[in-house]
């Protein structure tokens, strides 16, 4: 007979079994079911209503204190600006109640925008005023009736700083997960066309996203404006594998109070009512207010329609396309601002159904034609429907308004001029309001400040330095990637200081070696072990020496040591260009990191302020004067550059450096600490051509016998390479067998340091012949005096020794033996991935 559960327990806890038991799936209540609706009353969306349900079940009410896990998480943010609209002041207290209310086993998370309100120079740019403010505002939820007993508010200051090397590693990695077409849909919240995008905007979204994780976050409850964002973190999920997703729940977008206005305003202080508000303001906004009757309404649609058809037979098609086009632009976003169909859209019916009538048991007295001194209203359709019908005329209905909403701003107002920590705060905010316009106005004439990552005073790289980046990692990293990398380090003054920066964050945003931070670090260890080996080789550990004189910084140390000033320097290089001018010529459908980067470049640059810089061409370089205007149209400043077109166009990241150093830094003051930097690029002329075989139609066609690996066998590759390279008799434009040889054995040397490589040939041929310089080498080549078998028998033999070297040392160097191997175990990895 089968033993009790209780029997089997008992079984298994004797044996030693580690299992426990699973709880068993727990009963849904009447009490649950009123969270749930109260909860979802929030929304004018929610998705989904039975993810929501699953969530009280497993961490709502009835979970708290019974240690089986935390509670029910729900998140918005807001940035501290000095003004609060009572969208955000009353009808979020009202949510947040809803959401929180006693029982239900919920926490509403605030993240406070301190950070962004920095970055946009608000109060200043002075964060412990901003701080004050967002002190203010919690006071303003406090005498709003916002319960705060449910409620935690998580700085973003203290977190993006404190948190850094976890929060921007998780921005990285949403960023390499979408492509550009993805983000730009998100874009549409801030009412942007994609053509007027600038490159900051598609930042933003990946912040957004990440936010929801780093605030583990089950509830997204922000308003509609924002709803293609909170779904680009579903989407995250089944992008990353998270088996959780959140739910969004999406609140209804109050109408501006004018005409037209899909939402309120902060920056029109006659769109909406503000919870520092006297009655006078209230008074005069409301009567002032756009308060269309169900006639007014359908009188309008009307005329739009005869307008239309107007337009429609008078207008050429190109008008047409012109008017089309700048509606879009006036429109752009709204269609994402609301989900219910409203054609009276009223916002005074708009105030009295979210703000006055939303709280559970609430009321609204409205005089009417039936009872002139007042009626109560327990729904609000029923006030809707008599506005419809003529019963309440606008004018009523704007008197009920004014008076229930001056009741629900006095006990704010009185809070304010009562408690002193409350008086006290909004003093201080108003002075800060005013001491920040005087100061905008003393400050115009001088240098803006320079947020920035500054590594010389961090005592990290030397001032005036050479700046190199390393390339971004492979799986099997090659010869010619090191030679490239020794000839950029070599490209400026001898004398200069030299700074490797290894991208290890621009990898991962760029999804090198799919982020893996293992196998990043491996590259990077094998890389520098296989320049120092090549730098010895060719140079000696002397004078001559390369990597004595160089700094090799990790990137992400480096952003480590002030990461809120590295981070707005990257947004505020995002602000000043187009999205489309660092895209150059990307495609929409490719990654959005790949933007990212670019941005980082720019910021990596600021942090080093080096007097040069040496890059990789760039395939989607375009010519700055098609692809590189900025928003500010800063053509002049492209003009005026030193680069010659070719070089200017050889990659986007030279011509966005110079552009924004041009554009931004252009204060005297700071053309004195920022001087522009010297670019240049890899050219033949300055690094060798190790390919073995002719260009191939594509990567695809590419194969292992193509070029040397670092990791490359010494003894099988070394020679059974070499034997498969291409080398048509005679032909020298495209010898592999002649670079190779003139630059592993150092031919053309400088003066006083001249190298010779001697090539056995038998007797037959000529015997042995002794080289001192490529020409050489190429004449007798060309000629047929030096056989391609004689030729390729000498180029393995340096070649083997090249390999064996730096495979010796890689051995030596403890962690480019153990990067080493996880290369090769990541590369396996792969290729099992990829058969799947």
């Amino acid at each position: 007979m089968a033993p009790s559960n209780a029997s089997a327990n008992e079984s298994a806890n004797t044996t030693g079994a580690k299992t426990k038991d699973k709880a068993p799936a727990r009963e849904w209540t009447p009490a649950m079911e009123s969270d749930l609706q109260r909860i979802l009353s929030v929304g004018e969306e929610c998705i989904s209503a039975a993810e929501l349900k699953n969530l009280i079940l497993s961490k709502g009410r009835g979970r708290d204190g019974d240690g089986d896990g935390p509670d029910i998480r729900l998140y918005d943010g807001f940035e501290p600006s000095g003004r609060m609209h009572i969208a955000q002041g009353v009808y979020k207290s009202i949510n947040v109640n809803k959401c929180t209310a006693e029982g239900t086993n919920a926490t509403f998370c605030f993240w406070v925008a301190d950070w962004f309100a920095l970055m946009n120079d608000k109060m200043g740019g002075d964060l412990d005023k901003i701080i004050v403010v967002g002190q203010y505002l919690i006071e303003v939820w406090k005498a709003a009736g916002m319960d705060l007993s449910h409620v935690e508010f998580r700085w973003a200051s203290d977190e993006i700083t404190g948190q850094a090397h976890v929060y921007w590693p998780l921005v990285l990695d949403v960023a390499r997960r979408f492509n550009v077409t993805r983000i730009k849909k998100c874009c549409q919240i801030m009412g942007r066309l994609e053509g007027s995008l600038t490159a900051a905007q598609v930042l933003y979204p990946l912040m957004q996203c990440s936010d929801v994780f780093f605030l583990k976050a089950d509830v997204c409850q922000l308003g509609v404006d924002q709803r293609k964002v909170n779904m680009l973190a579903r989407e995250y999920c089944d992008a990353s594998k998270k088996k959780f997703k959140p739910v969004i729940l999406s609140h209804h977008m109050l109408y501006g109070l004018k005409k037209g206005q899909e939402k309120m305003s902060k920056s029109d202080p006659d769109s909406a009512i503000f919870m520092e508000d006297t009655k006078e303001d209230v008074e005069r906004k409301i009567s002032n207010a756009f308060c269309p009757t169900k006639e007014d309404a359908e009188r309008e649609k009307l005329e739009q329609e005869r307008e239309s058809e107007s337009k429609s037979e008078s207008e050429s098609e190109s008008l047409t396309q012109l008017r089309d086009k700048e509606h879009d632009r006036e429109d752009a976003g709204k269609e994402s601002m609301h989900l219910t169909a409203d054609d009276l859209k009223n916002p005074i019916l708009d105030y009295i159904q979210h703000i006055i009538m939303s709280p559970t048991d609430a009321t609204f007295t409205c005089a009417n034609a039936n009872n002139p001194a007042g009626q109560t209203y327990l729904q609000f359709d029923q006030v809707k429907q008599d506005f419809l019908d003529g019963l309440i005329t606008p004018d009523q209905l704007k008197r009920a308004l004014i008076d229930a909403l001056n009741q629900l701003l006095q006990p704010v107002r009185d809070h304010f001029a009562n408690d002193e920590t409350a008086k006290g705060l909004f003093e201080k905010v108003q002075s800060f309001k005013r001491q920040s316009a005087s100061a905008a106005a003393a400050e115009n004439d001088g240098p803006p400040k320079v947020f920035r990552l500054d590594l010389v005073a961090q005592n990290v790289v030397p001032p005036d330095s050479h700046l190199v980046m390393a390339p971004l990692p492979t799986a099997a990293p090659t010869l010619q990637q090191t030679a490239d990398l020794l000839a950029k380090l070599t490209s400026a003054d001898p004398s200069a200081p030299k700074v490797l920066m290894l991208l290890d964050w621009t990898a991962r945003v760029n999804n090198a070696l799919d982020a893996d931070v293992k196998a990043i670090s491996a590259y990077f260890s094998v890389l520098l072990s296989s320049l120092r080996t090549l730098d010895r080789h060719l140079n000696g550990d002397g004078d001559a020496s390369v990597m004595k004189n160089v700094t090799v910084v990790m990137q992400s140390e480096a952003i480590l040591k002030d990461p809120s000033n590295y981070w707005i320097s990257v947004i505020n290089a995002g602000r000043h260009f187009s999205l489309d001018a660092v895209m150059g010529g990307m495609k929409d459908a490719e990654g959005v990191g790949k933007v990212i980067g670019r941005l980082m470049t720019v910021a990596d640059v600021l942090a080093v302020n080096p007097k040069s810089i040496a890059l990789d061409a760039d395939q989607d370089a375009v010519l700055a004067s098609d692809a590189l205007p900025n928003r500010n149209e800063v053509t002049e400043s492209v003009s005026n550059m030193s680069l010659d077109d070719s070089d200017q166009a050889a990659s986007v990241e030279a011509t966005l450096i110079r552009q924004f150093y041009q554009a931004k830094l252009s204060h005297p003051e700071h053309v004195r600490l920022f001087p522009t930097p010297q670019i240049t690029h890899l050219s033949s002329s300055t690094s060798p051509n190790l390919s073995l075989q002719p260009p191939r139609e594509s990567e695809a066609h590419k194969t292992e016998f193509d070029e040397y690996f670092v990791l490359d066998d010494p003894k099988v590759h070394g020679k059974s390479k070499m034997k498969k390279a291409f080398c048509e008799p005679g032909n020298i434009d495209f010898c592999p067998p002649i670079e190779l040889l003139a630059y592993f054995a150092n031919l053309d040397a400088s003066a006083g340091n001249t190298k010779e490589v001697t090539i056995s040939r038998s007797p037959e041929n000529g015997g042995d012949v002794t080289y001192t310089s490529k020409s050489q080498l190429s004449i007798d080549f060309s000629s047929g005096a030096l056989h391609p078998g004689d030729l390729k028998a000498a180029v393995s033999t340096v070649m083997v020794d090249v390999l064996t070297k730096m495979s010796e040392d890689i051995k030596k160097d403890g962690e480019a033996g153990k990067g080493a191997k996880a290369l090769k175990a990541f590369e396996k990895k792969m290729a099992k991935q990829k058969k799947k």
